[in-house]
């Protein structure tokens, strides 16, 4: 009787475990049927080579440059709630287009760019920067419960490569040493498009070539002994089969 009830408990136990398995399993579902569904669009041809952001995270805030409101010079006394921008609007070369003052220069060629006034940002608390942060570089909600790709992975994957032995993704100067740094590590990924669309890291641009160095301790030619043998296997593996110089440089 007790050896049937041990045998009746593996059972159970056994079943669960396929349960939670295909329960895992099946969170990738909506990824697979999304990424699907882009397949029947019709492909965008690029007018650019390449696309630079430069993110000024905690930087100037948007009444103070590019979406100037009602200026309110200072005065002994002035109510704060009045002050609504601290610089006074000037025009551009767009009609009916302003910046505030002290961005003239931007202002002058504004007829070959875009202003985009209409992102909206999710209610994530005031003050929990990385969270927005996550939000503007996804477009996703955190938390998730799947690695979502970074803004730059998604235009790695459409745009690929400009040199093949340059990576399409390049980071640089993001530090993930101060504050945050995993929240920070979050979104600088590829997530479920894959490590082949992640950024490049350079979090100091003055010192970028130590990213392609070898090692300390390691002399030039045994590292070139190494690439070598590392070009041999990874041309003789089945990855290969299917891919690219990118993919098989390390």
């Amino acid at each position: 009787m007790e050896k049937d009830l041990h045998i009746n408990a593996r059972r159970d136990f056994m079943k669960k475990m396929a349960a939670a398995s295909m329960s895992a399993a099946s969170t990738s579902i909506p990824i697979a049927s999304f990424l699907s569904s882009c397949k029947s669009a019709p492909a965008i041809t690029s007018k650019a080579d390449t696309v630079i952001l430069l993110w000024m995270a905690g930087g100037m805030a948007h009444t103070e440059t590019f979406d100037p409101k009602a200026f309110v010079p200072y005065s002994k006394g002035v109510e704060s709630k009045r002050v609504l921008s601290t610089f006074p609007k000037v025009p551009t070369i767009v009609d009916g287009l302003h910046f505030s003052q002290g961005l003239e220069s931007i202002g002058n060629v504004m007829d070959k760019g875009a202003i985009i006034r209409s992102y909206k940002s999710a209610d994530l608390g005031h003050i929990l920067h990385t969270r927005h942060q996550y939000h503007w570089h996804t477009c996703y909600e955190p938390p998730q419960s799947v690695q979502a790709p970074h803004i730059g992975a998604w235009i790695a994957k459409e745009l690929g490569p400009v040199n093949p032995v340059i990576p399409p993704f390049i980071a640089m100067g993001q530090r993930f040493t101060v504050g945050e740094a995993e929240e920070l590590k979050a979104f600088h990924s590829a997530g479920f498009l894959g490590s082949e669309y992640g950024p490049f890291l350079i979090p100091d641009p003055s010192t970028g070539l130590d990213s392609v160095r070898p090692p300390q301790g390691m002399s030039l030619k045994r590292f070139e002994a190494r690439y070598k043998l590392y070009k041999e296997l990874a041309n003789k593996s089945k990855i290969m089969e299917g891919g690219s110089d990118y993919q098989g440089n390390p």
